[in-house]
């Protein structure tokens, strides 16, 4: 099944498909090809994560084929790298994102994708408050 780019809105519309699609193809596993995906968001993930729940449901096999780095490195930021799996069938089973992570000389999750930025604190005035001066302070 071939889709465009997913809102918020189409989550449970792809879903339902899906389910009529395991319905009408008994033992079939549920592969989804996820090579055309650009910006992997979190709507996409939502829907493989649903979509790993409904297979497990059937009793079917489930696999994500083609990922992008993109779509593999946002699945282990959240944590779901484990649940839902995007190895292909054929590849022989490496180290997840996380693994790679970890070896990676520059460590980081994404490496130098991410970078940290720190933005000075900003305080509010206090209103009211009023600096007394005593007789034997030293002068600045």
């Amino acid at each position: 099944m071939a889709i465009g780019p997913l809102a918020r809105g189409d989550v449970a519309g792809v879903c339902a498909r899906v389910r009529a699609v395991l319905e009408g193809a008994p033992g079939a596993p549920l592969v989804c090809d996820v090579g055309a995906v650009v910006r992997p968001d979190l709507v996409t993930v939502d829907v493989l994560a649903r979509l790993r729940l409904a297979a497990k449901r059937y009793g079917r096999a489930y696999r994500i084929r083609d990922a992008p780095p993109a779509l593999r490195d946002m699945l282990a930021l959240l944590g779901l790298e484990r649940a839902v799996p995007t190895d292909d069938p054929g590849e022989p089973a490496g180290p997840g994102p996380a693994d790679r992570a970890r070896a990676s000389p520059r460590g980081g999750l994404l490496g130098n994708r991410l970078q940290p930025v720190r933005e000075p604190e900003q305080r509010e005035q206090l209103l009211g408050v009023e600096e007394g001066v005593h007789a034997d302070d030293a002068p600045l």
